[in-house]
């Protein structure tokens, strides 16, 4: 009888996390409009139904990509802060988890959630937060939406197409000059530069705006 030889698969192996990994990675190469199942598998060197070994589908995939979101927010340090800084430190946080990888933002925005996506350990936190800072149980959930809302809003902020302007100079004659490649990459990079810059400060400044406004509520109470 002859003896089994080994060596390498035939086919890749492949496992959950592996594919959610390779998931992000193509969104960050193509982008979310470009983005299918085909495509995914194609990057793995498989055929797509291999896929659904590991994952029920696109909407299961992209909230276990949110669930990989969720996991990377680090929370131990919120309990040792006042309540107004440990709520403004988990929004901060929390967009920055959502943003990890940008290409992926406007997927996992737009795919409703499941219980995979593990993301009622977000509304537990900020939760837990209001609780603490005295706030009424009816307005806790309203709250929550109100800085949900600002969180993703200002993700999909910095992901949104910007407007590609480059200032091209003008000729001796006031014509405009055709623009070269390198000064429409440099306006492109210094607008984007800039965008990022004016779209944290703008999540800062109605982060804040909400946690005075619950702060005065709960004076008030």
């Amino acid at each position: 009888m002859s003896q089994r030889v080994a060596g390498r698969p035939a086919t890749p192996i492949l496992t959950q996390q592996g594919i959610v990994d390779a998931a992000f990675a193509l969104l960050e190469e193509i982008g979310p409009v470009e983005f299918s199942m085909g495509r995914l598998a194609r990057s793995l060197g498989v055929r797509t139904p291999a896929l659904y070994n590991h994952v029920d589908n696109r909407q299961h995939l992209v909230n276990l990509m949110r669930r990989d979101m969720v996991r990377s927010i680090e929370r131990n340090m919120l309990a040792d802060l006042p309540w107004t800084e440990a709520l403004f430190h988990f929004a901060v946080l929390f967009r920055e988890a959502l943003l990890r990888v940008p290409a992926a933002v406007e997927l996992i925005v737009a795919t409703p959630i499941s219980e995979e996506s593990e993301s009622g350990v977000i509304y537990e936190e900020m939760g837990r937060i209001l609780r603490r800072a005295g706030v009424a149980v009816p307005r806790i959930l309203m709250v929550m939406v109100a800085i949900e809302s600002l969180i993703v809003g200002a993700a999909l902020d910095i992901v949104a197409p910007g407007a590609h302007v480059a200032t091209v100079p003008a000729d001796d004659r006031g014509t405009v000059r055709s623009s070269h490649g390198e000064v429409m990459e440099l306006g492109e990079a210094y607008a984007r530069q800039a965008r990022t810059s004016v779209s944290y400060q703008s999540f800062e400044f109605g982060l804040r705006a909400i946690i005075s406004a619950v702060e005065r509520e709960v004076s008030q109470s």
